[in-house]
């Protein structure tokens, strides 16, 4: 699914001025070269594949290199899982990322900022993280989401995170919540990579869930 922001630099103004929950993540291609306002996660919306019926199945999403049993499972799935009812994006799509039956599952890009050096070093972009963050009733189970800024060398030179959703934050009410973080992009930095970590805290699946995962790059006005 292929969804580009229609106002993507507005969105980098209400993140500063409104915080996090105003932010609402757009969703597009992941870019090759130089393109701005463009979402460069991967199927950040799992919408690459079906997801799975119920809690007994996995699949894989496209795009991510995971671990555990981090999955995309559909909207509304045989098990208690968030529904076209439940709170979360106005445009969700089909299908949502979650834990799977393991105690910590991982899902990890790394996206090339190469092609953007001379903007980076310039000191002249920014970026906006974000992704709508949940999970199930009253549950502790949740999804965090990193963002490390690496330099030619490998070595780390920023970070961001997204706060999980906790069952206090979502009333006890399965469903997602938006979450987001910006900022500059760190002179040097010449790779981004996201991570989305869900966490079990109780029962056997792990009930974290996200959707919508997100990064934008713009140039500072």
């Amino acid at each position: 699914m292929t969804r580009r922001p229609s106002h993507a630099l507005s969105l980098f103004s209400a993140l500063a001025t409104a915080g996090a929950t105003a932010f609402a993540p757009p969703l597009a291609a992941a870019a090759t070269g130089e393109a701005f306002g463009l979402n460069l996660v991967v199927n950040g919306d799992a919408e690459a594949e079906l997801g799975a019926p119920d809690n007994t199945k996995i699949v894989k999403p496209t795009g991510w290199t995971t671990t555990g049993e981090f999955t995309a499972v559909r909207y509304g799935a045989a098990g208690g899982f968030p529904d076209k009812t439940s709170p979360g994006p106005a445009s969700r799509g089909k299908s949502l990322f979650e834990g799977g039956n393991a105690a910590k599952s991982t899902g990890t890009q790394r996206i090339s900022l190469a092609a953007y050096a001379s903007a980076i070093d310039s000191g002249t972009v920014k970026y906006a993280l974000s992704a709508w963050l949940g999970g199930y009733s009253s549950q502790a189970d949740d999804a965090t989401v990193t963002l490390a800024f690496t330099n030619a060398a490998g070595s780390k030179v920023g970070s961001a995170a997204l706060s999980p959703v906790s069952a206090a934050k979502r009333k006890s009410v399965t469903g997602l919540a938006a979450e987001a973080a910006g900022g500059v992009v760190p002179k040097g930095a010449r790779s981004a990579t996201v991570t989305v970590v869900f966490t079990r805290f109780e029962g056997e699946y792990d009930d974290g869930s996200a959707d919508d995962i997100s990064l934008i790059l713009a140039k500072k006005p």
